[in-house]
């Protein structure tokens, strides 16, 4: 599957994060938009057009519980389908715990695997799941 001319959603309020996840992106040909704190991701996602092939989705946001954002996002018949992939800087048990019960596709740690990244995000947007650091 060829990554090129897809789009993403990326919700992220690290600048550093940012900054490698956009070139990751960008190296891949997938075209993103983001939102830096987690506020007004529902209005965002329902005014995207194209909708996103895939959200990226940092856990630790300062004006939104992620897991609560996953959770409304999932309620959104229009939404609901799209695959979330969770990014953090630890992958703890209750956090994978956590990202699968509220429908998250996967779960990435930071810093994001420049040499597996395009093979995950192929997995995932076919239909696997991934809960675990770079493979």
């Amino acid at each position: 599957m060829a990554l090129n001319n897809l789009w993403a959603l990326v919700i992220e309020d690290d600048a550093h994060s940012l900054i490698a996840i956009s070139n990751l992106l960008r190296e891949q040909g997938i075209r993103f938009k983001r939102n830096t704190t987690g506020a007004n991701v529902l209005e965002q996602l329902r005014s995207m057009q194209p909708q996103p092939d895939f959200i990226l989705l940092d856990l630790n946001l300062p004006q939104a519980n992620a897991f609560d954002l996953v959770t409304a996002i999932r309620r959104e018949p229009q939404l609901a389908e799209i695959p979330i992939i969770c990014l953090g800087d630890s992958t703890t048990h209750q956090s994978l715990e956590r990202a699968q019960q509220c429908g998250c596709h996967g779960y990435l740690a930071k810093p994001l695997p420049r040499r597996h990244f395009a093979d995950l995000i192929r997995r995932i947007l076919n239909g696997e799941q991934f809960w675990a650091r770079a493979v």
